[in-house]
């Protein structure tokens, strides 16, 4: 069997933050994809200093930066501005696969849906995750695993004894599955590309997965 990583070659560009998406561009890393993460100036990524906060153990080393994004190269743009956006269709242009969880009002405003992007790249894979999906009264609401997994989806009230309170889920509970899920996504999506030259748009979403792990009592 060869030792080549199977998605050597693949350019990914991940305008991502926190735990969800980042996760899934560690994983495409993993597998040998070059993965560009595109963050805010001055500031990056808040997850950055997340290992500071409470309720963190204890620890010199920031351990959940180097796991949710492991095996990356980093880059500042300013997205607001025209020099910012300029580069990163440069970055489209020359990309497999463009990973984001960036609000979809966001996107919307600075011109970064899958409509403005894709005929930059037909062969492009739009990776994309919401906290309530896309379509929708909530389409365009922000919210971490806590809420958009784990409560909204039932699972904070099915998993406690009956007459207790609920309780919290734990950091990134519902971000990693969900990660998962749009990694199976982007690789269904570029098997297709290999049978038909063209890229696709796939998404999942945080209450998706959510109801998805809570399905037998959904389902009911």
């Amino acid at each position: 069997m060869s030792d080549e990583l199977l998605l050597e070659g693949i350019k990914v560009v991940e305008v991502s933050s926190w735990i969800a998406a980042p996760s899934c561009g560690a994983m495409l890393a993993d597998r040998g994809a070059e993965v560009i993460k595109v963050e805010p100036p001055e500031v990056g990524d808040a997850y950055r200093i997340y290992y500071q906060l409470p309720p963190s153990p204890n620890s010199e080393v920031n351990f959940t930066w180097i796991l949710d994004n492991r095996n990356k190269r980093s880059i500042t743009l300013n997205l607001k501005s025209e020099q910012g956006k300029a580069i990163l269709h440069r970055l489209v242009k020359d990309c497999d696969i463009y990973i984001t969880n960036q609000p979809l009002s966001f996107r919307r405003e600075q011109g970064l849906t899958w409509e403005d992007l894709q005929p930059l790249n037909e062969r492009m894979i739009y990776a994309s995750i919401t906290a309530y999906g896309e379509q929708g009264p909530e389409r365009d609401r922000e919210g971490f695993d806590l809420v958009g997994y784990w409560s909204r989806s039932g699972l904070m009230n099915q998993m406690r004894h009956k007459g207790t309170e609920p309780f919290q889920a734990m950091a990134g509970m519902g971000d990693h599955p969900t990660a998962v899920a749009l990694y199976g996504s982007i690789m269904t999506a570029l098997f297709k590309r290999e049978r038909t030259g063209q890229g696709a748009k796939v998404h999942t979403s945080l209450l998706a997965n959510g109801l998805w792990s809570a399905s037998c009592f959904a389902q009911a």
